[in-house]
């Protein structure tokens, strides 16, 4: 309802000036960066089945959402939530310094949420952080996804930064991290300091002199069309000049989505000349490299193809989708970077089971043609 109001008032204003002032809160709208990658028709599957791709709604409001004394409010989630188990993982409201609910992220209902009890951990005295905050990411729960720090944190660097913002008058830039060493590294190549970054789960409760909020399509169901060039500007990526690797991107080490005949699909590629990777084992420069050298990537869905983005034009593509997630994340990204795309789907072994199952068949007609 806050930017339905405030992109009207746009409208209404004279075309020279394109901020509006509304109390304590500034908008500055960013409609050329609005745009996200909707039209994908279902894409057939190796197996000939028809596989229809998940795109809910999200709000498609583009633009800088600046706030004097705004607060943030972080808490723990709880229960059967996926991100419980990490420690750092925080759901995040903003308010406006008079109790307006900011529109950031998924989180919404927190005067809800008060009432019912479930901020009863959070500090009722803020910690008062001066000078300008940039909030970064916050749009998932969890902490340590490698597709989220770079599409949703990192990525919003860039678009502030395009949106007008002077990232020289940052004071600190407030984002989930939990201070791993792929996360200092990407932060690095990126230009920010990590004295300059703020942990959300360092504080319950903050209260920013000036906060500025980056609003867009976040998350991996409609990606921004300028995604794959945005963060390879930013992280100032250099491709490698020749592109001949056979990838497979294994998940022997995974937590969730288990394949449990991922050896029988390893001995069957190894047959065709792929080095098997873990790329848990890698460092971020690592993995830029090693997918820009890649003339075909096989894997599972997972984190571990957030690296398409550093794929060469032309590199041949296949992802194992899970049965019930049709994610169309990496589609997006192979999308954008004009990748071969083709896509398998894994079922579950059982109704009641997490582990996958893939056909192999498909799998073995695939590489024949390769």
């Amino acid at each position: 309802m806050l930017l339905t109001i405030l992109n009207t008032l746009c409208r209404r204003q004279q075309r020279r000036s394109q901020r509006i002032n509304l109390v304590s809160l500034s908008w500055i709208p960013q409609p050329q960066l609005a745009a996200t990658v909707d039209r994908i028709l279902d894409t057939p599957t190796l197996d000939h089945r028809q596989l229809q791709w998940d795109r809910p709604e999200v709000p498609t409001a583009a633009g800088l959402l600046q706030a004097r004394g705004a607060h943030i409010v972080s808490i723990k989630p709880r229960g059967e939530h996926f991100a419980s188990a990490d420690p750092h993982a925080r759901q995040i409201y903003a308010l406006s310094r008079f109790g307006l609910t900011l529109p950031h992220g998924r989180r919404k209902g927190f005067w809800t949420k008060l009432l019912r009890g479930r901020m009863r951990g959070v500090a009722v005295k803020a910690h008062y952080l001066a000078g300008k905050t940039l909030l970064l990411g916050a749009y998932y729960d969890d902490c340590n996804n490698y597709y989220h720090f770079w599409a949703d944190v990192m990525a919003d660097l860039w678009f502030a930064r395009q949106a007008g913002l002077d990232l020289t008058q940052v004071s600190q830039f407030l984002l989930p991290y939990s201070g791993c060493r792929w996360q200092q590294d990407i932060l690095q190549r990126c230009g920010i300091a990590l004295t300059k970054v703020v942990p959300l789960s360092q504080s319950s409760h903050l209260q920013c002199a000036e906060l500025v909020l980056p609003l867009r399509a976040k998350g991996s169901y409609r990606t921004p069309v300028w995604l794959n060039r945005a963060l390879r500007e930013l992280s100032d990526f250099q491709p490698a000049k020749t592109a001949q690797r056979r990838l497979y991107i294994a998940r022997l080490d995974a937590n969730k989505r288990k394949l449990q005949n991922e050896a029988q699909i390893i001995a069957l590629l190894q047959q065709h000349q792929f080095e098997i990777i873990s790329c848990s084992t890698l460092s971020v420069i690592e993995q830029q490299q090693l997918f820009s050298q890649a003339a075909v990537v096989i894997a599972p869905h997972g984190a571990a193809l957030t690296n398409l983005l550093w794929c060469a034009p032309g590199t041949r593509i296949l992802e194992f989708v899970p049965e019930g997630h049709h994610n169309p994340g990496f589609r997006d990204l192979a999308t954008l970077g004009k990748l071969d795309y083709a896509v398998l789907q894994s079922g579950k072994v059982s109704p009641q089971s997490e582990e996958l199952w893939l056909d192999l068949q498909p799998l073995q007609r695939y590489l024949q043609q390769l």
